[in-house]
């Protein structure tokens, strides 16, 4: 009989941490987008020169360096792997794993030995530097996207330069309404839907809204004063990857109120 109670005993504390397992799963579905920041810069100005995002398709062989100088960027682990070294400091990154590499020093990026490393990188630069290819040969730079960063949406003071993976869980609700406090650029890594509405403010909405499918690979761009919402399919999970530039110590997102 004793054991036979305790027997009892565990399978009723089993059930319970399993229902709770459940209910926290399905809390954590319920609050919406999973945001993962990957990596992280300081910018100690924006307001010297026009800005610009650069997106670019990086191609290093398998077992070859490539030398990074230029502006701040991050880059992204497509597929492969990399060992990013800035001076005494050496990272490994794996796929989905990203780094900030600093502007102004030489910047190894060696591929391993098994495979080719694809890449995508984000740089924040000046226009003047628009034309410039910063990652040397044997490295394949393929120019993808440019969005010039509004220069009404900047001020004075140091700014985060930062890169977050975004998912919404398959069937979630889309975020409320909001736009950037400074700017962002998009790459889709998995397929959704974005909701824009050309005729809102931070105030308020107005005007008919919009719904455009983003298919894998489609970048947008999300200037202060877009006002729009993502949203996942049905049966799949939607994953961004955001690089942002907003300033120190003021949230990255404005919601409509």
């Amino acid at each position: 009989m004793p054991c036979l109670m305790k027997s009892i005993r565990f399978a009723a504390v089993a059930t319970t941490i399993l229902l709770c397992s459940l209910s926290a799963a399905a809390q954590t579905t319920e609050k919406g987008p999973v945001r993962t920041v990957l990596a992280l810069g300081r910018v100690s100005s924006m307001v010297d020169a026009p800005m610009f995002f650069k997106l670019s398709r990086v191609s290093i062989p398998l077992g070859a360096s490539a030398i990074y100088r230029g502006d701040h960027s991050l880059v992204y682990v497509i597929s492969g792997a990399v060992t990013v070294t800035i001076a005494n400091d050496r990272r490994s990154l794996r796929p989905d794993e990203a780094a900030h590499l600093p502007p102004g020093v030489d910047v190894a990026v060696l591929a391993s030995a098994d495979a080719t490393a694809e890449l995508l990188q984000f740089q924040l630069v000046r226009s003047a530097d628009l034309p410039k290819t910063a990652m040397n040969a044997p490295a394949s730079v393929t120019e993808l996207h440019q969005m010039k960063i509004p220069a009404s949406a900047l001020k004075p003071g140091p700014y985060e330069f930062s890169m977050t993976s975004v998912t919404l869980p398959a069937g979630a609700p889309p975020p409320r309404p909001h736009t950037r406090s400074g700017a962002a650029l998009y790459y889709v890594l998995a397929e959704g839907t974005i909701t824009i509405w050309p005729l809102a403010t931070v105030d308020a909405l107005s005007g008919e809204s919009r719904t455009e499918p983003r298919r894998v690979g489609a970048i947008q761009e999300e200037p202060y004063g877009f006002i729009h919402s993502w949203s996942p399919k049905a049966n799949a999970p939607l994953v961004l990857l955001q690089t942002n530039i907003s300033q120190e110590g003021v949230s990255e997102i404005i919601f409509v109120k």
